[in-house]
């Protein structure tokens, strides 16, 4: 089931506002990026987040959101699917985006990411 289009304007708004997020168009849906470093990104029946390990089990404990299954079935370590289907979802959905953020904003703050790869010898 899809996103509701106002649920989803919401979100987005919120990730918008935030300071130095840039919006990318990826793997057929739009991710979210801060410092270089991607935090969100949607798929069809809602957003996927990546989490700190005590936040995302938070959010697992509180049964608002899932364990990402890529494509091929296989699970991750740290992106969380969250539920948003309803009005009652948008609030720990906004939470989760908001932690995600604050989670990659500070990773890139401790190891910057570099364009440049350094050649092994």
């Amino acid at each position: 089931m899809a996103v509701d289009a106002a649920l989803r304007e919401k979100v987005e708004a919120d990730i918008l506002a935030r300071g130095e997020v840039k919006p990318q168009d990826m793997m057929g849906t739009v991710s979210y990026f801060v410092r270089g470093r991607m935090f969100a990104f949607w798929v069809a029946d809602g957003i996927v987040a990546k989490l700190s390990d005590k936040v995302r089990q938070a959010f697992l404990d509180q049964q608002v959101g899932a364990l990402f299954q890529g494509p091929q079935g296989r699970g991750t370590d740290d992106w969380t699917r969250l539920n948003l289907q309803n009005k009652d979802d948008l609030e720990p959905t906004l939470a989760a985006v908001k932690a995600a953020y604050e989670h990659a904003r500070g990773l890139a703050e401790r190891r910057p990411r570099s364009k440049a790869k350094k050649r092994r010898r």
